[in-house]
């Protein structure tokens, strides 16, 4: 909106003013007086409408807005770049393709049954194999029904009758075994499909039963099983180099509540809990006691914790930098962004060597100065927005962000001087957005040791997977009541985190 405000009206010479009736002369005071008024209404309104313009310019690409709040008619714009590589697996990959097994569950042998060509019988011939050909099926599923039986006998010395005990996991008439529990919280819990679509799938690939209740049973025995297995994850992230965190709200017992997830390549840890902030992260009892390299986003409690060192997500700030330079038309947010893409992609060609040679980071580190002086000169050109009735000076977003990149330059170039530290907090996010694809499907907590319960089993199940564990078998462990624990690392700091 290029809107400006009404220029004054001319003033006039004082000889003229005065010759005027006094009537005339307290018309034009009051003229002038609501035509001030109308002035700084007027600039208010076109600083608020341009804030307005700017919260609907914002989608997924230009700030941290989900993709699901896009709509359909944005179309994706992505911040991929061609690579020059011809599409599908590239040279030297190593492929997962089907392959032939030596030994085969069952042969079916095709031999001819007569002569082709003068129609002799063919059945008391010894023939060879010339061509094999591998299927790979799965059997039609069948629950394995097995009978504990105790039995009584009398002692042939004493005359006492002695009688046998059931195992200790077997403690009522009828019951589901360990792996139908495994399967029911595979597909719940790493899935998200709904109870009563799961009785379903049960009922039609198993022929068995099983109820949103029992199904209710299971998670708990499970959560309380995992109890141990809780405590040593959270030791094990405490001593892991690089450590991701993130947060996202959702709705528990009809309010606001946090999800808050540590997570690394090897281990996830989720936690729900009331609060954002502080006193979340210190129950978490990781970030805490972490001497490591934190990645995050600008959460300001997140260095409150020094002992940690601290690299900042660079898709964030790519995704500001966009918006930026295309709604407020500011050149050096785009400047930057080709700055850190350019030498992300110096890092990855140099991957190999663990090093960015010191010319290149001299440069890097030049041009980032001189961006931000850049920046910085730009907006001190620019007239002050409006102060409110209480608080600090408002700055513009370009404004807050420049502070940002200064005060925190460590943090956000760290990628480039320890290659260990990723360029973004992806890891982080991606473990979130699991939290978000269970709220889509299933809604929110009712209650908050079903939010509890949910976390606990989510961060088994994602640490299972990153370890390379038998998800079936490991889940099955668990509700055994013998999950499998991590083994703990001892935390170590080296000056090559810095």
């Amino acid at each position: 909106m290029d809107l400006e405000p009404a220029t004054c009206l001319p003033t006039l010479p004082p000889e003229v003013f005065s010759s005027l009736s006094p009537l005339v002369q307290s018309y034009i005071r009051v003229l002038e007086t609501t035509l001030q008024q109308s002035q700084a209404i007027l600039q208010q309104v076109l600083i608020r409408v341009k804030e307005l313009e700017a919260r609907l310019a914002k989608n997924s690409s230009n700030s941290g807005k989900p993709p699901s709040s896009d709509g359909l008619k944005r179309k994706p714009k992505s911040e991929r770049t061609r690579s020059g590589k011809k599409p599908g697996a590239q040279k030297g990959r190593m492929g997962r393709n089907l392959e032939q097994v030596e030994n085969p569950d069952r042969i079916e042998v095709h031999a001819p049954l007569s002569c082709q060509g003068c129609g002799s019988s063919l059945n008391n011939v010894n023939g060879s194999c010339v061509a094999v050909r591998q299927v790979f099926d799965i059997p039609k599923p069948a629950v394995e029904v097995t009978e504990h039986q105790v039995e009584e006998k009398k002692c042939n010395c004493c005359g006492r009758v002695n009688r046998g005990i059931f195992p200790e996991n077997i403690n009522a008439p009828v019951q589901y075994g360990e792996r139908v529990q495994a399967l029911s919280l595979y597909f719940s819990h790493q899935h998200f499909i709904p109870v009563e679509r799961l009785g379903q799938i049960f009922e039609d690939i198993f022929g068995v039963t099983i109820s949103s209740g029992t199904c209710a049973n299971i998670d708990e025995k499970l959560f309380n099983h995992l109890a141990e297995f809780e405590a040593s994850l959270q030791k094990y992230l405490i001593g892991e180099k690089v450590v991701h965190f993130d947060e996202t709200g959702m709705r528990c017992e009809k309010k606001l509540q946090w999800i808050h997830i540590a997570t690394s390549e090897a281990a996830t840890l989720y936690m729900l809990h009331p609060k954002r902030g502080q006193e979340a992260i210190d129950q978490m009892g990781i970030l805490s006691q972490f001497c490591g390299i934190a990645i995050h986003d600008h959460w300001f409690p997140y260095f409150l914790y020094n002992q940690a060192s601290h690299s900042l997500c660079n898709a964030h700030h790519l995704r500001e930098f966009t918006f930026i330079y295309e709604q407020e038309k500011e050149e050096w947010a785009k400047s930057m962004k080709d700055l850190l893409i350019a030498t992300n992609n110096k890092v990855e060609e140099c991957r190999q060597q663990g090093f960015l040679p010191k010319e290149d980071l001299v440069q890097i580190e030049q041009d980032y100065t001189r961006i931000i002086t850049e920046g910085i000169t730009y907006h001190t050109q620019l007239p002050h927005l409006p102060k409110g009735k209480r608080g600090k000076q408002k700055q513009r977003d370009g404004k807050n962000l420049l502070d940002r990149l200064f005060q925190k330059r460590e943090c956000v170039l760290r990628f480039m001087h320890n290659f260990s530290v990723p360029f973004t907090n992806n890891l982080g996010e991606r473990g979130i957005r699991m939290v978000k694809l269970k709220q889509k499907i299933g809604g929110c907590f009712r209650t908050f040791t079903g939010g509890q319960l949910f976390c606990r089993l989510r961060s088994y199940l994602s640490t299972a997977r990153k370890q390379g564990w038998d998800i079936w078998e490991s889940l099955a462990e668990a509700v055994r009541g013998n999950p499998r624990l991590l083994i703990l690392k001892v935390a170590t700091i080296d000056a090559s985190r810095n």
